[in-house]
């Protein structure tokens, strides 16, 4: 009798906890992501460049997805090896364009900071970060 007595006071105890965190949870309103600007307020020279390093991410992504489509098609090992080793010449092109990219954007910032304010560089890295982040119209999270 001693048993059951604790198991249903357990019980009891577990439904109001559990209870009350369902009720808490109904009772707060959703989250709301911020709506998206993409690249609104950034200068010409950044849109053209984040504009054009999204080309080349896009087109480094479908040539490897078609690759690594060949590359679980092929049959001998000799084709396998063929299809790994332009798949490693595509990375490494990429990447040395992304180096470009940055520093590109590196050198297009230093100009910027001589000609604006403070406040007004760091919005606009707020904005590309919001870009790179929350997604803009041909952002890929790892896609």
């Amino acid at each position: 009798m001693k048993k059951i007595c604790s198991i249903i006071l357990a019980g009891l105890a577990l439904a109001v906890i559990f209870g009350a965190s369902a009720g808490l949870a109904q009772s707060t309103p959703p989250v709301t992501p911020a709506p998206h600007n993409g690249t609104a307020g950034l200068p010409a020279d950044i849109k053209a460049l984040i504009t054009s390093f999204d080309a080349t991410r896009d087109a480094y992504l479908a040539s490897q997805g078609a690759l690594l489509t060949k590359l679980s098609a092929a049959t001998t090992a000799a084709e396998r090896e063929a299809i790994r080793d332009q798949l490693q010449a595509n990375r490494t092109a990429f990447l040395t364009e992304l180096k470009a990219f940055r520093s590109d954007l590196k050198t297009d910032i230093a100009a910027l900071k001589g000609k604006i304010t403070h406040a007004e560089l760091l919005r606009i890295i707020d904005a590309a970060y919001r870009a790179a982040t929350e997604g803009g119209p041909n952002h890929h999270k790892g896609h």
